[in-house]
């Protein structure tokens, strides 16, 4: 089967057919519906739909999508997308950052293919997507939207239109987020990995609540007394006796210090040693011999029993404040999984990871509405937004620009959803002023802080003090509106947000020039390591200038015009009041 419909080709066996059913367009945004159909013997023979479309690559420096990492080439290899990873969406971005074509797909839960090549022949770009119907079990048709933004504006603005259409239109209303998931938190994950006890977290939570924490999240290491970093122990879901003797006394001790309480799990580890191996080990997706597990398939209603009652056993008797649920990613449609049999009761991977991730957190949410759920990067499409309300930027231990890429990148994509830093952490004889770019450089998002408070430096605290003061008291301001991001290519140089008269700004390339907008109150974060900001901006103003550690270190009237530089120390702060 080969037909044009308008500009898309399409192809695929016989028996397919595709129809295009509605067309909408508006100010350079246009949706087109489709209709896929196929038969029996389609579904058979797991048949594929392949719609291509080129566009002139006029303009067309770069390309950003969710898992792109640092690297923003336009041609790039097929992706693919699924419930459990990635999410269908290509924006296409000039050498200044504006959006020439912005692309995604409604289809979000199966696993598509796409992506986007150059054609050598033509300099146009050639745009793929692929999507097999065998994954529409009991089906013989479905409906799916590509959604196409041209218009001239940041790319960042673009794709949060993406992320408001599909919350908005296609039916993937995210979760409630509490304002509790957006408060920074200590995690124990760099600072302790699996070597921890009930006391020890007890102590550090008492110096996390002096600095400033409200939560802690508690990673792998509780269940186990292995510190091998491995999976092998996981399954069994029972602390430790000789870490954490009483859970629920010891939860109860760290909410009495005034601390949350997030645990971690990694949901579909089946570790080769645990107790519950036995009962699972026929009914693994698959193995990660590496990792010495196996990996559970929710395609059983068993194990989704079993799982979605460890997290409501937790969740009740110990009285927890929330779930870091990881290597949700593992659940991912790849040819050596265990092939379907008449004991599963979803024959598809992915309309199970829905079943069992809607029930869990449906039935969490009835037993604590404000419970909160962290999910990682790569698992962050619009499906999870459903389920969880934090999410959190990939492991990049003492990685500044990974963490500050990936904070702004979930932010573009995630609408209102909580994204998180990846634990902050560095050298116990690093600088305060470095360990503040660190900071400086997730400001857009939720800190997460796991250097170990034991022993901690006075200046190195007095630093944290400062900056996570700073960022709980201007927490709207810095996450309740969306973030304009400024030369992705580069790994964003500088970001700001504005609401009502204030305006903040982080700067991360030394003397790049910020332009704020022209509001009351401005706060200029100096991300580098330079000992100045370089401002566009024409006004009297007080400028008062903090070090990374909080003390003033300039406080004068100026008149500002046009570019100006104002002396600021390295991880510090400039803040800008209009006269």
């Amino acid at each position: 089967m080969k037909k044009d419909i308008l500009f898309f080709k399409v192809s695929g066996e016989d028996g397919l057919d595709l129809e295009l059913t509605n067309t909408k367009e508006k100010d350079g945004i246009a949706i087109y519906s489709f209709k896929l159909s196929w038969t029996p013997e389609n579904a058979e023979n797991d048949s594929t739909i392949a719609i291509d479309w080129e566009i002139p690559m006029l303009s067309c420096f770069y390309k950003w999508s969710p898992l792109c990492g640092p690297w923003k080439c336009v041609h790039t290899g097929l992706k693919n997308s699924m419930l459990s990873v990635n999410a269908p969406v290509d924006c296409i971005y000039d050498g200044n950052g504006n959006n020439r074509y912005c692309y995604a797909v409604s289809e979000c839960a199966k696993n598509v293919k796409y992506g986007c090549y150059v054609v050598e022949e033509t300099a146009n770009a050639a745009i793929k997507l692929r999507i097999s119907v065998a994954q529409y079990t009991g089906k013989l048709d479905t409906t799916f939207d590509i959604y196409i933004d041209t218009r001239k504006v940041p790319m960042h603005e673009a794709v949060r239109g993406i992320a408001d259409w599909w919350a908005n239109d296609c039916g993937m209303t995210p979760a409630y987020v509490p304002e509790i998931a957006k408060e920074p938190l200590y995690s124990f994950w760099y600072s302790y990995h699996q070597n921890l006890t009930d006391k020890d977290i007890e102590d550090e939570c008492r110096r996390a609540k002096e600095l400033g924490f409200g939560v802690c999240i508690v990673d792998d290491g509780w269940q186990t007394a292995d510190l091998g970093r491995g999976y092998g122990y996981c399954g069994d879901w029972k602390p430790e006796p000789t870490k954490i003797p009483d859970m629920a006394a010891h939860v109860a001790r760290v909410h009495d210090i005034g601390m949350k309480y997030v645990l971690w799990y990694s949901v579909p580890f089946i570790g080769y040693y645990s107790e519950n191996y036995k009962r699972f080990e026929n009914k693994l997706l698959y193995h990660q011999k590496g990792l010495q597990a196996g990996v559970v398939d929710p395609r059983y209603k068993e194990v989704r029993e079993f799982l979605k009652k460890v997290y409501v056993k937790a969740l009740t008797e110990w009285k927890l404040d929330g779930f870091k649920l990881d290597f949700i990613d593992e659940w991912r449609d790849m040819p050596n999984n265990a092939p379907y049999n008449e004991e599963m009761d979803i024959p598809a991977l992915q309309d199970a990871v829905d079943v069992f991730m809607t029930d869990v957190s449906k039935t969490l949410k009835a037993i604590n509405p404000d419970i909160m759920i962290e999910f990682r990067q790569r698992y962050i499409g619009p499906n999870m937004r459903k389920y969880g309300n934090m999410f959190r930027v990939g492991d990049c231990p003492d990685d500044y620009t990974s963490n500050r890429f990936g904070v702004l990148d979930l932010r573009m994509h995630l609408g209102d959803s909580a994204v998180h830093s990846d634990m902050l952490m560095w050298h116990k004889d690093e600088t305060p002023e470095n360990a503040a770019i660190q900071i400086i450089n997730v400001l857009f998002g939720v800190l997460q802080y796991s250097f170990k408070l034991d022993g901690i430096r006075d200046d190195i605290k007095k630093m944290s003090k400062f900056w996570l003061s700073f960022m709980k008291e201007h927490k709207s301001l810095l996450l309740d509106v969306p973030v304009a991001s400024y030369e992705p290519h580069m790994q964003y140089t500088w970001a700001k947000t504005v609401k009502d008269d204030e305006c903040a700004i982080a700067v991360y390339s030394t003397d790049k020039c910020v332009k704020p907008d022209d509001v009351k109150t401005i706060y200029i974060a100096n991300g580098t390591c330079a000992d100045r900001v370089v401002v566009d901006i024409t006004g009297e103003y007080n400028v008062r200038v903090y070090n990374c550690m909080g003390v003033i270190v300039c406080d004068e009237v100026r008149k500002l015009e046009n570019i100006s530089s104002i002396n600021t120390p390295t991880g510090g702060l400039v803040v800008l009041e209009r006269r």
